[in-house]
């Protein structure tokens, strides 16, 4: 089945509301490169709303190691992905991939899958990691059920 795959997350409430989003649009599996937050601090459980319980999760020491266990096709998430989210096909079994909260996934991402971008306006540099996930799986799943 599809994954969700957070590269070094560090942000315990980002993570918790993370869960509850991915339960929310019916993804059950979430893959979290080290160094991570601890799924079980108090903050990450508060703010998953029981959701940790419903999602299954594993740490990997590196984006080679999870590819090792999972031969799925990978989507980095990037401010400046090649595709837009709209115009992008996932091919399943896939990984939609995420970096950290403060510096995003470094270019090195870009040649392990196809990689996409959420558009936004020039106001920011970027979205909360949080609500870039809500928006990618609500797009990931509009674009499966065309």
């Amino acid at each position: 089945s599809n994954h969700v795959l957070l590269v070094s997350p560090s942000d315990m409430g980002n993570l918790g509301t993370t869960l509850r989003t991915l339960l929310g649009f019916g993804f059950h599996n979430l893959a979290l490169v080290k160094p991570a937050v601890d799924v079980f601090d108090p903050r990450t459980i508060r703010a998953s709303m029981g959701a940790l319980f419903q999602v299954n999760f594993a740490y990997f020491d590196s984006i080679d190691t999870y590819q090792t266990h999972f031969a799925h096709h990978l989507y980095p998430f990037m401010t400046n992905g090649e595709v837009l989210l709209s115009k992008a096909e996932f091919t399943p079994p896939f990984t939609l991939v995420f970096g950290s909260e403060s510096s995003g996934l470094d270019e090195s991402y870009r040649k392990l899958g196809t990689s996409v971008t959420i558009p936004q306006t020039k106001a920011i540099d970027s979205l909360n990691l949080s609500v870039a996930i809500g928006i990618a799986l609500y797009g990931t799943i509009q674009t499966i059920s065309r």
